[in-house]
């Protein structure tokens, strides 16, 4: 249960870091990297649904927390430097 949640966190980090973070990237290459981010959030999802209505809302809060971590709390502190 407890890499369950850290994996869901891990998720939501990644996630924030594609959507926000990297603008670098080739835009193809980036949407690429979107999709497959969205894919394995979906599959993790959708597996955590599998055992149980409880464990499912819990990983898409998972995925929540961990993109508002790396949104609010990453990024505030890379924009006063």
């Amino acid at each position: 249960m407890f890499l369950s949640i850290v994996v869901g966190l891990l998720i939501g980090v990644a996630l924030a870091l594609v959507l926000n973070g990297m603008r670098s990237l080739d835009p193809k290459a980036l949407l690429i990297l979107k999709w497959f981010v969205g894919v394995i959030a979906t599959g993790f999802i959708f597996l955590s649904f599998m055992f149980g209505f409880v464990i499912g809302v819990m990983a898409v809060a998972e995925i929540n927390i961990g993109y508002y971590a790396y949104s609010k709390l990453f990024q505030r502190s890379s924009a006063k430097s």
